[in-house]
């Protein structure tokens, strides 16, 4: 079950993020990346044209710290 921290709650509201990206990102990744303790899972979003980029604890991958659509990563 995902869990969510709560300022990244506030900000996948405000971003217009659905819960099922971050789900489906979570699942059936398209690339990820470690970094300081923490796992960030991309996937791309073509309706969108960037990857949203959903990061967690590397020890838990069911506790979103942050999701957002990285405009440094395009869909290819």
């Amino acid at each position: 079950m995902t869990r969510f921290d709560p300022h990244a709650e506030f900000q996948i509201k405000r971003r217009g993020i659905l819960k099922s990206w971050i789900d489906e990102t979570l699942r059936d990744w398209d690339e990820t990346e470690t970094r300081g303790g923490k796992r960030s899972f991309l996937k791309c979003y073509p309706e969108r044209g960037k990857k949203l980029r959903v990061v967690v604890r590397e020890t838990d991958h069911e506790y979103v710290i942050a999701a957002y659509f990285d405009r440094r990563k395009p869909c290819a």
